[in-house]
């Protein structure tokens, strides 16, 4: 475990260094900074006094090396609960898919390692300021503490451990981490054929969830107390409850989206591994997995199933909700490489025929690529069809490919060689080498996306730049901006008072410089005649829409009296 924690670790970093996405992050980077600075460890508050509307697990831990050393957060800082955790994630999937596919060797777990971190959604998340890490991380290690009393063992360990897990997932991310573990643990009792009201009978349950809601309650009590005059009640529903239901019942009605999108964004998220979800479904429906792992394999099931569904039935989808799903089904598809499948089934033949395409495609097309674009072949009619980040993601890639740039050409090395090793594999049917050549291939995407490509993207929508050419321009002078911005307070180090209703409506005293960053949008909360006499004084010249600009406001000009008309 320790020999794939370290891997891990070194995989992920690199993407350590991409500025932070928008306002999550930086209003989580907020609430460290005031768990720091003044110590508001129950209720900590970003720089505009909202107070933290999650539990308080990820703020913590992040709070715990910059108080200790004393110094300010910096963006690393504030993203380290989340590569640890993330790495203790491989490292548990690496041991537990050893253990599981123990007739390879370690190869069931090494493939884990690489099918995970080769995971693009997966990778992308270790690097960044917000909960799901480490929710993730205390909800899988619930789930095989779990695993022994609900296949029947005796021993009080295995309920005390999952619920001290879960409790401490409950003040990473809430409720839901319970909702999900016993969710999962009534798929599996279904998977496994056997009645859930006898099961229902057993004890250990109950002391288990009992441990969790105490340790919950430990912190969500006081919270309770302490946000009354906040109402932090109401925020708490909004989170655990507005968001699951549609605004027709209740709900909060933000990022509904169709029932699919769990699913759909799932797939995205670990391509090419998705392809192997057709062998491992039909390996389920046509009896293709060996007899010892069938156990192994609908234990893992069914995590990924409770995740999939939960989410997709709630009306609130976001992308960060599929992570909890992402390794249970890196160590299914590696257990289709390390014997979970007969060799005789038909899934075990799918299998190696998308093995074939993945290891004959992805090198042809990189060989292709480059010599396309070293041959000075310009691929700009792909802009018409991309959406902005998504041509800027092409341009960087192209750009990279074509001037060989070191994360590039060990992308292109990687991914021809695990090509190779996966063909190799197959023509010797020694499928846990041909697994490993798609790990490669997988991995070699992944790490290049996530620690080379997401980061120079990133800095092209930063906005850190331009606030502080903004406070070189500005000087001592008023500075307001049109609505609360999060991001916009992080690169200036505090809050950026925004307009009053009177400036907003009158605008601002004859002879007063006075300055406003605003984003296209936002201008309409501006009376007509403040709004055209407003002067641009510099765009930020980040890329994506409604990015802000620094204006000027003057003192709106009166408008003229209607001439009188004859009666």
């Amino acid at each position: 475990m320790l020999a794939a924690f370290t891997l891990a670790l070194a995989l992920l970093t690199p993407g350590m260094r991409a500025p932070f996405d928008k306002d999550a992050e930086t209003q989580s980077a907020q609430w460290i900074v005031d768990i720091v600075k003044h110590g508001n460890w129950l209720l900590p508050v970003d720089y505009y006094g909202y107070v933290e509307r999650k539990p308080p697990m990820f703020y913590w831990l992040g709070s715990i090396w910059p108080w200790l050393r004393g110094g300010p957060i910096t963006q690393t800082e504030a993203r380290l609960p989340s590569l640890v955790a993330g790495a203790g994630v491989v490292a548990m999937a690496t041991d537990w898919a050893a253990a599981d596919f123990a007739d390879c060797g370690a190869a069931g777990g090494w493939l884990a390692l690489f099918f995970l971190v080769g995971s693009y959604g997966f990778a992308a998340r270790a690097n960044v300021a917000l909960t799901d890490m480490v929710m993730t991380l205390l909800l899988l290690g619930a789930w095989r503490a779990m695993r022994g009393p609900l296949n029947g063992a005796a021993g009080r360990a295995g309920p005390l451990a999952a619920g001290v897990l879960l409790g401490l997932g409950m003040l990473a991310k809430g409720p839901v981490v319970i909702v999900l573990a016993g969710f999962a643990a009534l798929i599996y009792i279904v998977l496994e054929r056997e009645n859930p009201f006898r099961f229902a009978r057993r004890g250990w349950p109950y002391g288990m969830f009992a441990i969790a809601l105490a340790i919950g309650a430990a912190w969500y009590v006081p919270a309770f107390i302490a946000g009354r005059s906040q109402d932090w009640g109401g925020v708490f529903f909004d989170e655990n409850f507005g968001h699951f239901m549609p605004a027709a019942m209740g709900g909060t009605g933000e990022a509904a989206r169709p029932v699919y999108y769990i699913v759909a964004r799932l797939l995205g998220a670990m391509m090419p591994l998705s392809l192997l979800a057709a062998p491992l479904l039909l390996a389920a429906v046509a009896g293709g997995f060996d007899e010892s792992k069938r156990g192994a394999i609908r234990y893992q099931a069914a995590l990924a199933l409770a995740v999939v569904i939960l989410f997709s039935l709630g009306s609130a989808k976001r992308d960060d909700y599929i992570l909890p799903a992402i390794s249970p089904l890196a160590m299914l598809y590696a257990g289709l490489f390390a014997g979970a499948l007969r060799s005789d089934a038909a899934a075990a033949r799918l299998r190696d025929a998308i093995a074939w395409t993945i290891a004959l495609a992805a090198p042809v097309a990189m060989i292709a690529l480059v010599g396309v674009m070293r041959a000075g072949v310009h691929l700009a009619p792909l802009d018409a069809r991309l959406q902005s980040s998504d041509a800027s993601y092409a341009h960087i890639f192209l750009g990279g490919v074509e001037a060989l740039r070191i994360p590039f050409a060990l992308f292109i090395a990687a991914t021809i060689a695990g090509g190779l090793i996966a063909i190799r594999g197959l023509r010797r049917r020694a499928t846990s080498v041909a697994g490993v050549g798609i790990g490669l291939i997988s991995l070699a995407g992944s790490v290049l996306f996530a620690g080379a490509i997401r980061p120079i993207e990133a800095g092209t929508r930063c906005l850190g730049p331009f606030v502080n050419r903004v406070e070189a321009r500005v000087g001592g002078a008023p500075l307001y901006v049109a609505f609360n911005d999060e991001e916009l307070a992080w690169y200036h180090r505090g809050a950026i008072p925004h307009l009053s209703a009177g400036l907003a409506h009158s605008g601002p005293a004859v002879g007063r410089p006075t300055y406003l960053i605003a984003r296209p949008t936002e201008l309409v909360r501006l009376a007509p005649p403040v709004r055209r006499a407003l002067v641009v004084v510099m765009h930020s010249g980040a890329l994506g829409g409604n990015q802000p600009t620094l204006y000027l406001m003057r003192a709106p000009v009166a408008a003229a009296p209607a001439e009188a008309t004859p009666d």
